[in-house]
């Protein structure tokens, strides 16, 4: 068991006698990912909103609370993936929830990134001419990653359908 795994076990808690009834355990799980996907949603929608209403305060708010989320997310998915679940593999993202998503995080993150290089770099326009270069860029490079996964999504699944072919041929 690795010391990621052993951490994540410490802070769940998950070694208490508390998880041996199953269905205490399951009614567990899923309130735990209610619980999650809660404070996500509340999180993305205060970040959405704080760079408009507070100002540059409201932006270096929500850049904490995006990164509260992000490092919440990169542990659950970590765990999961530590267990043998890749979610990546498994989710569907084109559903209306991700779409909701994305336009909440693009809103907060923009607005927080326009609101904190426009107050601290006051008329560098070399720093805009970065960003508008950087954006396109890094939104090609995101859909190269989403490529790039399910090209290995569908190579798990054939190499996966291929072993199970040949297990059949093998018991034949």
């Amino acid at each position: 068991m690795s010391a990621f795994v052993r951490a994540a076990r410490f802070v769940g808690d998950l070694d208490d006698e508390f998880y041996a009834d199953e269905l205490q355990r399951d009614a567990w799980n899923e309130a735990s990912a209610v619980g999650f996907q809660s404070l996500l949603w509340i999180g993305l929608v205060s970040a959405a909103i704080l760079p408009y209403a507070a100002g540059v305060t409201g932006a270096w708010v929500a850049l904490g609370i995006f990164l509260a989320i992000f490092a919440s997310a990169y542990v659950v998915i970590g765990y999961a993936r530590a267990r043998g679940v890749d979610a990546h593999t498994i989710q569907e993202w084109r559903r209306p929830r991700f779409a909701v998503f994305l336009v909440l995080y693009l809103a907060g993150a923009g607005g927080t990134l326009v609101r904190l290089v426009a107050t601290y770099l006051e008329g560098s326009t070399s720093m805009w001419v970065a960003m508008a270069v950087a954006a396109p860029v890094g939104a090609a490079a995101a859909v190269v990653g989403v490529q790039k996964k399910k090209r290995k999504q569908q190579d798990a699944e054939r190499a996966a359908e291929k072993a199970e072919l040949q297990g059949f041929e093998e018991t034949d």
